[in-house]
């Protein structure tokens, strides 16, 4: 036979033997799973899809097909034949490795083809990553350059040129630092944490205007290191406003906070009647976080209140 039976380091093959073709057959297979086991291995302890990773997988199925070959070689030669022919472990897993460089073929080609098969999926996932990528900053702009939105600030403007003038000016101010931080940072992936809060700041002045302070927030955030996506507590801030009700005399407060490496924006719930959400301020900040750091932005609504934990990035 040409690899269980044989006693002696022959590797020849009988063409008429059908025996011989069986085991070749076999331990082709054997090949082959030997180095799907060891692709999935080495992916788990290497994410690269570098020229090593390829020699790494290989190497490993060479093991593996030794490994199991001479399992199979003992328990054919030492259990089924009780013992009756010695087993010399050496020579025997000489035996095997002379097999497996007769298949050596089939080893290069699998390992080539499960390697260029995940450059190739890594390639279109990059692709889907980076559309993705521009499909959320074009939501994001158009969010913040919402048709209503602007409408809303030029009629409150107006009224302000009817009843209040002497306010115009400070409105305009605040409205166009808005803008400006948006233009400015819309398109990054960070900012920091201390500009953000500076930003709402100057967001949440045109708000108390607009609703007459009938929305406020309580900052008691010290710590200012690191980076936060841009415009993410706004996005929080404004998520607040649409969806819960204020007024002067009972206002909502919205809370900002740090707690370790997370900013924590809570807001009493007090829902309006009506709301149509689209969800796409939540969806972005989920996304960019996740795209870009692999990290989670996490929503909780508890009977009275809706918290948003927000990471910070280093």
């Amino acid at each position: 036979m040409f690899y269980s039976l044989r006693t002696d380091n022959s590797s020849d093959i009988d063409f008429y033997d059908y025996f011989d073709h069986l085991s070749v057959l076999i331990f082709s297979i054997l090949s082959v799973l030997s180095v799907l086991v060891s692709w999935k291995f080495i992916n788990k302890v290497d994410a690269t899809n570098t020229m090593l990773k390829f020699i790494k997988v290989y190497v490993f199925s060479f093991v593996i097909f030794t490994f199991i070959g001479v399992i199979i070689d003992y328990t054919v030669l030492h259990v089924l034949l009780s013992g009756k022919l010695e087993y010399d472990i050496v020579g025997r897993i000489i035996n095997t490795l002379s097999v497996a460089f007769i298949l050596v073929d089939i080893f290069a080609l699998t390992s080539a083809f499960l390697y260029f098969r995940q450059l190739q999926t890594t390639a279109l996932e990059l692709e889907q990553t980076e559309k993705e990528k521009a499909m959320l900053q074009s939501q994001m702009l158009q969010k913040n350059l919402e048709p209503h939105f602007l409408f809303n600030n030029l009629s409150f403007l107006s009224g302000l040129a009817r009843k209040k003038p002497e306010q115009i000016e400070g409105f305009i101010d605040d409205f166009s630092d808005v803008y400006r931080y948006y233009l400015k940072h819309g398109k990054k992936q960070l900012v920091e944490l201390e500009n953000e809060i500076s930003f709402l700041k100057n967001y949440m002045r045109l708000m108390e205007k607009r609703f007459d302070n009938a929305y406020q927030i309580e900052n008691s955030i010290e710590n200012t290191d690191g980076f936060i996506v841009p415009c993410s507590l706004q996005l929080c801030v404004e998520n607040a406003i649409k969806h819960n009700k204020g007024s002067k005399e009972n206002p909502l407060l919205i809370s900002l906070s740090r707690k370790e490496d997370k900013i924590l924006v809570i807001n009493k719930l007090n829902k309006v009647d009506f709301t149509i959400g689209t969800g796409t301020g939540n969806n972005y900040l989920e996304r960019q976080y996740q795209i870009h750091f692999n990290k989670d932005v996490v929503f909780t609504e508890t009977d009275n209140e809706f918290i948003v934990e927000i990471p910070i990035i280093y």
